[in-house]
């Protein structure tokens, strides 16, 4: 009897041991997500990819002559130091360029964004979305700096709402600021920040002197 009875006891602890196990790999499977589930697109968040232009064009897809510009002295058709410092900017901003005379366009950014996840509250007008940032123009009275955010379906078509629009116009030099809330149109998947310009003062001058900084588009649900 006392030669079987250790071996009972070491056979229920391996018991207890395989079962702890397995009950903590249960655990740890429930725990994480499905392969290939994506992350739902979160709220709260700037869903900008560098949206102050300290990294040069870095997450933006842009077109013609779409570059950034570091900040200077005023009276040269830009915003200065004095004013980077006024929006709590950093050393650059978006500029528009030169006029592209083969295209006929000023130069343009934009970054999209697919919406996961959350598609039930869009459709149930549960999210809203803030659009932040700043726009200005030189001292032309014909030159447009535009700040978009569109709605888009999932095929990217436009939705009940095309989204939120700005123009700023005639600034000389200083910045407007934008600050806009809007909930997201029924069937909202896609939003895309789209950067322009335009005005006849881009033509006669051949410069786009539109700029923009510290952008930032957040979903808030409601």
């Amino acid at each position: 009897m006392s030669a079987t009875t250790p071996t009972r006891s070491r056979g229920r602890g391996r018991l207890r041991l395989l079962g702890l196990t397995g009950l903590l790999a249960a655990a740890a499977m429930v725990a994480l997500p499905p392969l290939g589930v994506a992350a739902a697109t979160p709220f709260g968040s700037n869903l900008v990819k560098n949206g102050g232009a300290e990294s040069g064009l870095s997450g933006w897809d842009t077109a013609y002559n779409a570059q950034t510009h570091a900040y200077g002295k005023s009276g040269f058709g830009f915003p200065s130091k004095a004013t980077a410092t006024k929006i709590g900017g950093s050393a650059h901003f978006f500029y528009a360029g030169l006029y592209d005379t083969v295209q006929s366009n000023c130069g343009d950014f934009q970054q999209q964004w697919t919406l996961k996840g959350i598609g039930s509250l869009v459709d149930s007008g549960h999210v809203k979305v803030r659009l932040r940032g700043y726009a200005g123009t030189n001292a032309a009275a014909d030159l447009n700096a535009h700040l978009d955010l569109n709605f888009r379906d999932s095929a990217n078509h436009q939705v009940a709402s095309n989204g939120i629009t700005k123009t700023a116009s005639g600034t000389n030099e200083a910045y407007v600021k934008f600050d806009v809330t809007k909930t997201l149109s029924k069937h909202t998947r896609i939003l895309r920040i789209h950067l322009w310009a335009d005005g006849d003062a881009t033509i006669t001058s051949g410069d786009c002197q539109a700029f923009w900084d510290n952008l930032s588009v957040v979903l808030i649900q409601s």
